[in-house]
């Protein structure tokens, strides 16, 4: 039978700080660690040593919507939601965190009550396509200052049938008019659309990158696993050398564009002049099964600093990045390493 003495400590407490702070890395969930906060002077003191964060948006709010008229990022707005929840909880030690003038809805005001995060994930409620009904696309983005490369893979499934698909050795004859739907014209809206999805969402994160001077690696994705945005330790360190003339002019462009207050295009970063790697099979059936009508990939590179590449080494560095984006993902992994089989065609795209 169990028994405890007078002065007998509590056994947790003779548990080591980096032991809890390894606990804490892994439950790494903001809305979690903040309520560990309260339990006690100990727990207030660790959780902000944490330096694996997950960050969870419930609702995205649009530019339009916000609340805010002293031209504060759209970033805030975007987790209004989230941080209204959370306000309650941490308004305890409100103190304790700088500038406290500023809204709590802000994520950099909440993110300020950590001392050195190292790896930082944001995942937003649903993915930023609106796609017809039948078609996936998946893409994924690594940014420094700009954009540095984007693979997409896109495919319509067999219940939707043939229509739409344009033939790509038909070097842009008769099947890609009207007849097929405009085929082409929609991939290269797909890609559009996923490149702004992810300039977008690489903007949100500007802020939080200036302020988290210890952060190594930072992921933005959807619980849809849509989109994901990757800035690594060699894209946050080019992030932060960039000049502050520079950033405050591409903010002050995009707060003061006049787009409607569509967040898409007020609230991003440009897009480079950029060479797209394009690959098509009208019909694939996959070892599962599974058949991908019109399954298009796409690889996507800044023309700027890319030098001159001949066909092996421009093939060579689409395998790897294909296999960094969609190497774990079972089917996916399979149509990109058989798309990159297939015959490419190469687009380019002036800077928006």
């Amino acid at each position: 039978m169990a028994y405890y003495l007078p002065d007998e400590s509590d056994c947790f407490d003779r548990i080591p700080d980096p032991i809890v702070l390894l606990i804490f890395n892994q439950i790494s969930d903001i809305k979690t660690l903040m309520r560990c906060r309260s339990v006690s002077k100990r727990f207030n003191s660790l959780v902000p040593q944490t330096d694996s964060v997950l960050l969870r948006v419930d609702r995205v709010i649009s530019a339009s919507d916000s609340e805010f008229d002293d031209g504060v990022s759209f970033v805030f707005t975007l987790f209004k939601s989230l941080f209204k929840s959370l306000q309650d909880l941490i308004s305890p030690y409100r103190a304790s965190l700088p500038d406290p003038t500023r809204s709590q809805n802000s994520p950099t005001q909440i993110l300020r009550g950590f001392d050195g995060i190292k790896n930082l994930r944001i995942e937003l409620p649903s993915g930023d396509l609106r796609l017809e009904k039948g078609t996936t696309i998946k893409w994924v983005a690594r940014f420094g200052k700009t954009l540095k490369s984007c693979v997409i893979l896109g495919f319509r499934n067999s219940g939707t049938g043939l229509e739409g698909m344009v033939d790509f050795n038909n070097n842009g004859g008769a099947g890609a008019g009207a007849g097929a739907g405009g085929g082409l014209k929609m991939r290269v809206v797909w890609t559009i659309s996923a490149l702004i999805a992810a300039s977008a969402r690489h903007y949100m994160m500007l802020d939080v990158i200036s302020e988290q001077n210890h952060l190594a690696n930072l992921i933005v994705n959807d619980r849809e696993n849509e989109g994901t945005v990757i800035v690594d330790k060699d894209g946050l360190k080019e992030c932060r050398n960039s000049s502050i003339d520079e950033a405050e002019e591409e903010i002050n462009e995009s707060r003061n564009g006049s787009d409607g207050g569509l967040w898409w295009k007020t609230n991003r970063t440009t897009v480079p002049a950029v060479r797209m790697r394009m690959r098509h099979e009208a019909r694939m059936e996959l070892s599962g099964g599974m058949i991908m009508e019109g399954a298009t990939l796409v690889v996507v590179r800044p023309l700027s600093g890319a030098g001159e590449r001949n066909e092996v080494e421009e093939q060579s560095g689409d395998m790897e990045l294909a296999a960094e984006a969609f190497g774990k993902e079972g089917i996916y992994a399979e149509a990109a390493e058989r798309l990159l089989k297939s015959r490419s065609y190469i687009l380019e795209m002036n800077s928006f």
